[in-house]
């Protein structure tokens, strides 16, 4: 009977603590010019998608994923984007984590922003994920929630 218990606790241990895909960089530890980078790919992005100006981001350095997903995908929702979110504004940085499942071959840390939105203020963040090599960046999002944090409503969310 103990040794059903032990293994019940340690499997329930394991569960519990294996979930983690990201570990949170402390402040002082964070690169500040892959943060102001972040920052900056951000805001120029938002300012693209309210004009539906999609021309090649030269001054970043996009990986081939996002930037299909860029010039694909994201003019066609961009289209109703001030209708939708209204005047989106950049508050500042909520927090930064590095990527567990990368961290020892190709590390990608996630800069997770406030955003406040004029139309829609359930839209709480705005994340950017960059590669430490050559600081590429590989995704961007807006969310309710943060990006590994479980939907407690089932609505959909908006995605750019």
């Amino acid at each position: 009977m103990k040794n059903i218990l032990t293994v019940i606790c340690l499997f329930l241990y394991l569960i519990a603590f294996s979930q983690k895909n990201y570990s949170k960089i402390k402040s002082s530890k964070i690169n500040q010019a892959r943060l102001e980078m972040s920052k900056k790919f951000i805001n120029e992005f938002l300012s693209r998608c309210e004009k539906n100006d999609f021309a090649e981001f030269n001054q970043f350095k996009i990986s081939k994923k996002l930037e299909k997903h860029i010039y694909n995908d994201v003019p066609k929702r961009c289209v109703n984007f001030p209708n939708t979110f209204g005047k989106l504004k950049v508050l500042g940085l909520n927090s930064a984590y590095l990527s567990k499942k990368t961290k020892n071959y190709d590390p990608l840390d996630l800069y997770i922003f406030d955003i406040e939105s004029e139309k829609v203020p359930s839209i709480k963040f705005i994340s950017v994920w960059m590669y430490h090599d050559q600081n590429i960046i590989d995704g961007i999002r807006l969310s309710r929630e943060k990006p590994w944090e479980k939907s407690k409503n089932k609505k959909k969310e908006p995605a750019l």
